[in-house]
C-alpha cells in the first residue's frame, strides 16, 4: 500500500495487530512444545531403549545358555541303548536362540533408529527457520509499525474535522518515518535549514 490515505477507523489495523501478536504467541508455543517432545523423543531413544535393549539380550543369552544346560542333562541320560531324542529341550533351545536373535536385532536398529532421528531434527530446524524468524523478527516488527501507524492516525484525528486533515502517507508511516506529509505530498521544511531571506 502506498500514497495518501484517509483513515476514519482503526479498528481493522487493531485486529491485525492483535492478530500478529496472537500468531507469534501461538508459534512460540507450539514451536517450543515440539521442540520439549522432540527431546524427550531423543532421550528414550538414546539412554532408555540402550538400557532396555542391552538387559534384555543379556536376559535372552541366560535363555540360551540355559536352554543348552537343559538338552546337555537330557542327552546325558540315555534310556536303553538308545539316544533320547529331547525334542521338548531342543525346542525350547531353538525359541531362545530365536529370541536372543530378535533382542539382538531391536538393538542393532536402534543405533539405526538414533541415527536417522538425529538427522530428521536437523531437518526439521532447518525448515522451521523461516517461522522462527518470523515469530520472533518479522512479526515484532509489524506490530511496531501498526503501532506507530496508529499513533499517527490519532494525531491526525486530533488535528479538528476530516477536511482539515492533511492526507496520511501509510507507506512513509509503515516504512519508520516519523514526520506527516504535507498536502501535495511535500515534506515540512527542516528547523534547521530556515529559507534563505536575501534582504539584498
Amino acid at each position: 500500500m502506498s500514497g495518501p490515505a484517509y483513515v476514519h477507523n482503526t479498528d481493522a489495523i487493531e485486529s491485525v495487530r492483535a492478530a500478529l501478536a496472537n500468531f507469534a504467541h501461538q508459534v512460540d508455543e507450539g514451536l517450543t512444545e515440539i521442540a520439549a517432545e522432540c527431546r524427550r523423543v531423543l532421550d528414550w531413544l538414546e539412554h532408555d531403549r540402550p538400557r532396555y535393549w542391552k538387559n534384555r539380550v543379556r536376559l535372552a543369552w541366560d535363555e540360551v545358555e540355559q536352554a543348552k544346560k537343559e538338552l546337555h542333562r537330557c542327552l546325558m541320560f540315555p534310556i536303553g541303548d538308545q539316544r533320547p531324542s529331547c525334542t521338548e529341550q531342543r525346542a525350547a533351545l531353538k525359541k531362545a536362540q530365536a529370541h536372543l536373535a530378535y533382542c539382538e536385532q531391536k538393538a542393532e536398529n536402534l543405533k539405526n533408529w538414533c541415527r536417522d532421528v538425529r538427522h530428521e531434527l536437523f531437518e526439521y530446524e532447518g525448515r522451521i527457520s523461516q517461522l522462527k524468524a518470523c515469530g520472533e523478527i518479522d512479526v515484532p516488527k509489524a506490530t511496531a509499525a501498526l503501532g506507530r501507524l496508529l499513533a499517527r492516525i490519532e494525531e491526525y484525528h486530533a488535528l479538528g474535522s476530516p477536511t482539515a486533515i492533511p492526507p496520511l502517507d501509510v507507506a512513509a508511516v509503515m516504512a519508520g518515518a516519523t514526520k506527516p506529509a504535507e498536502k501535495g505530498g511535500k515534506q515540512p521544511e527542516s528547523d534547521a535549514d530556515p529559507p534563505d531571506n536575501d534582504s539584498e
